[in-house]
């Protein structure tokens, strides 16, 4: 009886340990990187900052932190973004090889786009990809 009471206690607390090692994500954010592209130190949901291990984040880039036991590592977050919504476009100028380089929008204003097999005075459908403006033929 004592045996089976002591297997069942014993079960029962290493149950417990396991649990509490497995690890909860915790959203943090940035607050130092050692300049090379690896965040160091963060500030989590209640404010206190701690040591981390974050390969590729910077100061400001919100982060999901694991607790190892031994360490803190760090990730980027996946935020889910809507694709890119596509707008019109009128190539204004081609560099001669079928390439458009600037187009006009409805607005006026032309400015500098991608757009491969298309030439001057084209219809196009744009896309605004943040580092460019990536164009195609309707």
């Amino acid at each position: 009886m004592l045996r089976k009471a002591g297997q069942t206690l014993g079960g029962a607390i290493a149950m417990l340990c396991l649990v509490a090692t497995l690890a909860v994500a915790t959203e943090m954010t940035c607050a130092k990187d050692d300049g090379k592209g690896d965040c160091i130190a963060a500030t989590g949901p209640d404010g206190k900052t701690v040591v981390v291990v974050g390969e590729g984040l910077k100061v400001g880039e919100t982060m999901d932190c694991v607790d190892r036991g031994n360490m803190i590592a760090c990730q980027a977050m996946i935020v889910a973004s809507a694709p890119p919504v596509p707008f019109a476009k009128t190539c204004a100028k081609d560099d001669g090889k079928g390439v458009c380089i600037a187009a006009t929008g409805p607005d006026g204003h032309t400015v500098v786009v991608v757009g491969e097999g298309v030439k001057t005075g084209e219809p196009m459908d744009c896309v605004d990809r943040s580092n460019m403006i990536a164009c195609q033929a309707r």
